[in-house]
């Protein structure tokens, strides 16, 4: 049996299957917050990872969300589940303001108060479901 692979993300623990490194590794910075009073500050953690075609790139910005990404185009949405909460998941053909197919989604956490974003492209709503699954607050 494959080992999985353990990645942490801000206060985020990720349990990735086979075949997934990093293309680029955790960072977190405190960045300006561009939506509400001026001069706000967040802490910004992301990374992204790959396995053959496929990318996923997770956020996590605490205690609240730097900016407004820009423009989302939802073609399809389902229901999945994110650190125990229901969460709806996107197929988009706009996000981020550019064309682009990816499934994505995103919760907030009261304890500790972080928002979650996470999209992943080349993945099926499956195996994007069990990304998810591998997804915990780490202690």
């Amino acid at each position: 049996m494959a080992e999985i692979v353990s990645f942490i993300v801000g206060l985020l623990m990720l349990a990735l299957p086979p075949g997934w490194s990093e293309k680029a590794p955790a960072s977190c910075q405190t960045v300006n917050v561009l939506v509400g009073p001026p001069g706000g500050t967040t802490e910004e953690c992301s990374a992204t990872y790959v396995n053959g075609a496929q990318e996923l790139t997770v956020i996590v910005w605490r205690p609240v969300v730097a900016r407004d990404g820009g423009p989302m185009v939802s073609v399809e949405d389902f229901k999945g589940k994110l650190l125990g909460e229901d969460v709806m998941v996107s197929r988009t053909s706009q996000f981020l303001g550019q064309a682009q197919e990816v499934l994505t989604t995103a919760v907030t956490l009261k304890s500790p108060e972080a928002h979650v974003l996470i999209y992943a492209k080349g993945v099926s709503p499956e195996a994007f479901q069990t990304i998810l699954d591998g997804v915990s607050v780490a202690p």
